[in-house]
Formats: structure tokens, sequence, C-alpha cells
């Protein structure tokens, strides 16, 4: 089950109206995991943690600054209540300080990414902002509607534009960023036999030793899926130690035994391929580690200070 956004309010108006939105333009509608602070992965795939960013005590003229840039203390005040209001369904309630710290990442990150869009080229005017939000009040049928929804979601009109218009060129820089991963690459299609516990996995290893067939026995381990791993790209699997081991065997054999945190697994690689194409779930693992990987590149070269009260 998908956790849901902490930043939902905003996100869920935006998706009902993507159809809407840049009309004649080609930029495309951010998917859902593009609003979190943090990108969320598929499960089964390797999740690398950006790092926090920590208050500082140095005397600054906003609470929060990014590369020179501002981001008010009301909007941030007004982002924690939004987040709050999306947990009441929750049974397990984050603290103060991961609330504190869901936020900062969310606008800090979103403020990198849309001070990279600017300086590439890529810059909201306030008539493509308004013509935006034009489209928003023709769909919803009137002013009042959208008015409405801002006061229950903590916005005023200025923070609204605002807002939306750090999302717009966030996401535009996040095309970007995805982009970049292309539809095929080199892949193995592979299958394992999966053991709970050592003794497990040297059975079925003698078993192989002595001639017996590996799907067999894979469909005897996981009789649910017979140990089918299917195609997938380097980066993908949730254990590196079983990802190394599928590259580095020759199409038809099988490897030795091999432990991971959950188990011991015996590998058999089917195919290997320099170029396969993409599944649509690896493809987006490797675009949401493609932006994970940019955003600690970004953080780590960036002036940020947070000196909050």
């Amino acid at each position: 089950m998908q956790k849901r956004s902490p930043f939902l309010p905003l996100l869920s108006l935006l998706l009902i109206f993507s159809t809407f939105l840049w009309a004649c333009d080609p930029v495309q509608e951010p998917p859902a995991s593009e609003f979190l602070p943090s990108v969320e992965l598929p499960t089964g795939v390797v999740s690398t943690q950006i790092p926090e960013i920590l208050p500082t005590a140095t005397e600054v003229p906003s609470p929060i600054m990014v590369n020179g840039e501002s981001i008010p203390l009301s909007y941030y005040q007004n982002e924690i209540l939004r987040y709050r209001d999306s947990l009441t369904e929750q049974t397990i309630q984050p603290t103060e300080q991961d609330i504190s710290q869901t936020v900062l990442n969310y606008l800090v990150d979103q403020q990198l990414l849309s001070q990279t869009a600017r300086q590439n080229g890529f810059q909201v005017s306030d008539q493509q902002l308004q013509e935006r939000i034009d489209q928003l009040v023709s769909y919803l049928g009137s002013g009042g509607t959208l008015t409405q929804w801002m006061q229950t979601n903590h916005y005023d009109d200025p923070e609204f534009r605002q807002t939306l218009r750090i999302s717009m060129e966030a996401a535009w820089q996040r095309d970007q960023i995805t982009q970049t991963v292309p539809d095929a690459i080199e892949q193995v299609r592979a299958q394992q036999i999966f053991a709970s516990t050592q003794a497990g996995a040297d059975r079925a290893l003698n078993s192989l030793i002595a001639g017996a067939d590996f799907t067999t026995l894979a469909w005897d381990y996981s009789p649910e899926s017979g140990g089918e791993l299917g195609w997938f790209p380097r980066g993908y699997l949730l254990y590196p130690e079983v990802e190394e081991a599928a590259f580095s065997l020759e199409p038809g054999s099988y490897s030795g035994i091999i432990q991971s945190e959950i188990g011991f697994h015996i590998l058999l690689v089917l195919e290997h391929e320099a170029e396969h194409p993409l599944t649509t779930d690896a493809r987006v693992s490797l675009q949401n580690q493609a932006l994970i990987d940019w955003l600690v590149q970004a953080r780590s070269s960036a002036q940020i200070v947070i000196n909050l009260p």
C-alpha cells in the first residue's frame, strides 16, 4: 500500500487538472512522487537516503534561506498545518521533529529544483501563472470554489501563487532529470531459489550439484512465483549482493549461496542483454534514483541556512 502524500491537498488539485494545465506546452504534469520531500521508491529497489537539513544558529534575515532565496516563515508554518491535516487517518503519528524535518526537506528540494529550472532558462511568467490559475477556476466552475479550497488548505492568494509557480518550475526540472534515463539499458533475466535458512540453501545447492533441475527446485521453494525475478537493470534490486552476482554470471549458469538480510539465494541467469527495454516499474525506479542522486548533489553544493524560531 502506498503512503499518503503529506502534501496531498495541493498535489490532488494539481493532478485533477493535469489535462488542463500547460495545454499549449509539452511539459507533463509531474507524478505524485515529485511532491514528496524525498523520493519514495517502489518495493524491491534500493533507496538512498538524502541527508537531512539541520537548523543552524546563524543569524539570517529569513528563517529559511536556499542559495540566497528566502522561504517565508508563514509558508513553512502553513505547510506544517497541511502535513498534519494529511495525517489524520494514520494510526502511527510522526513526532513534531519528524514533521518539521519532512516539511523542511520538501520546501528546500522544491526551491533547489525551481532555481535550477530558472538557471536552465525555464521561468514561469506572471501571465503563464495566471493562465494556469484561470484554467483551474474554469474547471472548478467558479473562482469561489478555488478560494474555498485555498482557505480549507491554509493558503492565502500570494502563497498559493508562489507555491504554484515553484511547483511548476520544479516539475519542469524534474522532467529534465528523469528524462536522462534511457528506454533500454543493460539487464539480466534471472530466477532464484530462496531459502530462509542456511540448511535449506545447502540442500538446494547439493541437489543442483547432483543434477536436479533448477526451475523445479525454484518452484518447490517458491510455489507462488517459481523464483522468477524477470528482467532488471543495475540498481533495481533491493539487495545489491544478489544483483552483483546476477550480473557476474553467464547465461545458463547458477551461483553459489548468496546471503542477504532476508535469507539465502541461489541465482540462475537466463538471459543477459547489453540493451533491453526497461519495464515501467524499472524505469520509474531508475528515474526516482536519478532524482535522489540529483538532490543529494544539489544539497551538497547549495548554501542552505535554517534558523527557525
